[in-house]
């Protein structure tokens, strides 16, 4: 069970492009919905793909609170 009641699943985005971005880190990133499915199961909750992504991608700012109150600013975007 997840801490996201409600939240969309992966499933929902296959035949679909993933679109993130961090402007922390200037990375933005496009995902095949299909093959992030056929990765990690189409049944993880996008708010927990997205913190996947973001450590994928080096960013432990997720992982535990920092002193300072810095967070991980990875975020979905739009297609544009």
């Amino acid at each position: 069970m997840h801490a996201y009641k409600g939240a969309r699943t992966l499933s929902e985005f296959a035949g679909r492009k993933i679109h993130v971005e961090c402007l922390k880190c200037e990375i933005r990133r496009r995902y095949n919905g299909d093959a992030m499915i056929a990765r990690v199961g189409g049944g993880v909750v996008m708010p927990d793909l997205l913190n996947r992504i973001a450590r994928g991608n080096g960013c432990t700012l997720n992982d535990a609170p920092t002193p300072n109150g810095i967070r991980c600013g990875m975020h979905y975007a739009s297609e544009a």
